[in-house]
């Protein structure tokens, strides 16, 4: 299993596919991480299953 598994997932503001760098090793998880395209903040969960990341992402609601 590759640590550090690179996904594409779309900003839920500006539509851009954007490329995110997983880490495996810290199992399921939950961060924000800012859009590099509009700059918003992005809340990511990712899951492993059969060692293949599931990854969503969903605007950051204030």
């Amino acid at each position: 299993m590759d640590l550090q598994p690179e996904v594409s997932v779309q900003c839920p503001y500006c539509w851009e596919t954007i490329d995110l760098l997983l880490d495996a090793s810290a199992g399921t998880q939950e961060y924000v991480e800012d859009c590099p395209v509009c700059c918003r903040p992005i809340i990511v969960h990712v899951s492993f299953l059969f060692d293949e990341p599931e990854v969503w992402v969903e605007p950051e609601m204030n």
